[in-house]
């Protein structure tokens, strides 16, 4: 099949095709795309083949121009604005579905989602059109957002995380109860006297610039919060973590209670040992001390980290810190906060307090 187009409707669909992506409409671009190639003597099944739609659709298309030219284009350039075209509730959780699986999945090159690949999606999958403008508040109601990816380690051991949450943790709580006992999630951080940087309101078009002294030296602390009353602990060491350090750390800890201390911990190495293992069995013979490590790569499983990022806004971020003295006093300040208020503590525990029914 032949069809020619004069050289002012070839023009006037090129046109078209600037509007149709101005519009954000990829219904009126593929139609229009389509007629450029028609005219450019393409062969209908590889029309169909690059706009991922069938031949008689194309046909359809061409018919429909023919006999209405660009009266039936122009009713495109309102579309959306009046009722929206819309998806069933199946529809709709088969969206969802193939939208967490990541467009890679679905057939995509690219790992991002965009509001004009999604419209694609559903004029594939349903045969309905979606302006993309209109298309982001339809996402939202069906309980997706536009976001930042995060890393995550390709080291995860997803079953040893969900034994940790259905059966590792409530033993420990039920532990708990039974001795007595209170629960500390312990950790450890470095402040650097060369400061950290965050995003901060300043005017437009003058990064903020904060001084630094470039020194390469770190405040170092070991630190446990308390699940249930949310108590706070630190230890300042001046040498590096290790064994001989983190030892020193549990005897502090110990002289803290005088009940038994349910201890979570990561997998650092420091942690166990020939310095370090020989002291946890002590105290554990003795029912003082009963130690959890956590899965391996599962930070997020650890409160205290948050309280680390909270101490980091509060105590380093954007500041200049001229002597290491300065860096441990903003640092201590940061921290007698939390011995003062324990909500400070809590509040990065909530969630986890509130499924383990803790007031």
């Amino acid at each position: 099949m032949r069809i020619r187009f004069g050289k002012s409707i070839y023009k006037r669909l090129e046109s078209e095709l600037k509007t149709a992506q101005r519009l954000n409409n990829l219904r009126l671009y593929k139609i229009t795309k389509a007629m450029l190639m028609i005219a450019d003597e393409y062969r209908i099944s590889t029309i169909a083949k690059i706009l991922n739609v069938s031949t008689r659709t194309i046909f359809h298309w061409l018919s429909k121009f023919l006999a209405e030219r660009f009266s039936w284009l122009l009713g495109y350039h309102y579309h959306g604005r009046g009722r929206k075209s819309s998806l069933t509730q199946n529809q709709k959780q088969k969206l969802y579905q193939i939208v967490e699986k990541g467009p890679e999945k679905y057939g995509f090159d690219c790992g991002i989602w965009t509001s004009a690949m999604i419209a694609e999606v559903i004029l594939r999958e349903f045969n309905v059109t979606y302006n993309p403008r209109y298309l982001c508040s339809l996402l939202k109601k069906i309980g997706l957002s536009y976001q930042k990816a995060a890393f995550v380690s390709d080291h995860l051991d997803e079953e040893k995380r969900k034994y940790w949450v259905e059966v590792t943790w409530p033993a420990i709580l039920k532990q708990a109860q039974e001795k007595n006992a209170v629960i500390l999630f312990g950790d450890e951080v470095s402040f650097a006297q060369w400061g950290s940087l965050s995003r901060t309101w300043a005017p437009k078009g003058k990064q903020p610039k904060i001084k630094t002294t470039g020194i390469r030296k770190g405040l170092k602390m070991f630190g446990a919060i308390e699940f249930f009353d949310g108590d706070f602990h630190f230890m300042e060491t001046a040498d590096k973590f290790n064994g001989q350090t983190y030892s020193q750390f549990l005897k502090h800890l110990l002289n803290q209670y005088n009940r038994p201390i349910i201890l979570i911990e990561d997998g650092a190495r420091y942690h166990g040992g020939k310095i370090v293992n020989p002291v946890k069995e002590k105290y554990k013979d003795e029912g003082r001390l009963f130690v959890y490590r956590l899965p391996s790569y599962s930070p997020d499983y650890n409160p205290i980290e948050k309280l680390w990022k909270n101490t980091k806004k509060d105590a380093t971020h954007c500041k200049y810190f001229p002597t290491f003295e300065d860096l441990r006093a903003s640092v201590i300040k940061a921290f007698e906060k939390y011995l003062q208020d324990a909500e400070k503590v809590i509040c990065v525990m909530k969630k986890l307090r509130a499924n383990a029914g803790v007031v």
